[in-house]
């Protein structure tokens, strides 16, 4: 039953029902030209949806679930006296080794999943997690052969693409002040509910 709970919970932060979304069900006017533009960029010429995949078992998901070195830059969060006692990976423990993590092969260091990238608006790191900068030099020389290849964009393609993938992937209902709307101001326990960054005290 707490299985199904969550599950059922879980279903409720679903969030797709972005432009692109209301586009697809026959709203032609969801997406402005920008957006198009840089859909029409999005699956073709700038080849993103090789990875962000929406054919298949993908669905609606824009992620072919498969694990890939992209040449994301290695953050850490602070690390010493009155800031914290996370240690990553590598000679500096400022490294995320990815799927070598788990899998213990060192073939596999860097690699992650390719994330959805829903609603990537709302996205972000928190800054008490990012003081550190871990090397860089080590993951571009480990670069997945589908991102080796440069794909050249004009500023306003570029411009076109942030458009899409920032706006018209976008559900409002994602938004951080729509979320801290779930967080009841009661619980049957009758302890008090928990408090989240970004959201005011539970209505």
């Amino acid at each position: 039953m707490v299985g199904k709970a969550i599950a059922e919970f879980e279903f409720t932060l679903v969030f797709a029902n972005a432009p692109l979304d209301r586009f697809a069900r026959g709203d032609v006017g969801a997406m402005t030209a920008a957006q198009k533009r840089g859909a029409l960029l999005f699956f073709g010429r700038a080849a993103c949806v090789d990875c962000h995949a929406v054919a298949g078992r993908s669905n609606e998901m824009f992620s072919d679930f498969a694990e890939h070195v992209v040449g994301v830059p290695q953050v850490a969060p602070a690390f010493g006296a009155n800031t914290g006692n996370v240690l990553f990976a590598g000679d500096g423990h400022d490294e995320d080794f990815g799927l070598e993590e788990i899998t213990g092969n060192p073939a596999d260091r860097y690699k992650f999943r390719t994330s959805p990238p829903r609603n990537p608006a709302v996205a972000g790191v928190n800054e008490d997690l990012r003081y550190r900068m871990g090397p860089i030099e080590p993951v571009l020389a480990r670069i997945d052969p589908l991102l080796a290849t440069s794909i050249e964009l004009t500023a306003p393609e570029f411009n076109d693409l942030v458009h899409f993938v920032r706006d018209s992937l976008l559900d409002d209902a994602a938004r951080p002040q729509e979320l801290c709307m779930l967080i009841p101001g009661s619980v049957p326990s009758g302890r008090p509910p928990l408090q989240f960054q970004g959201c005011p005290r539970s209505h």
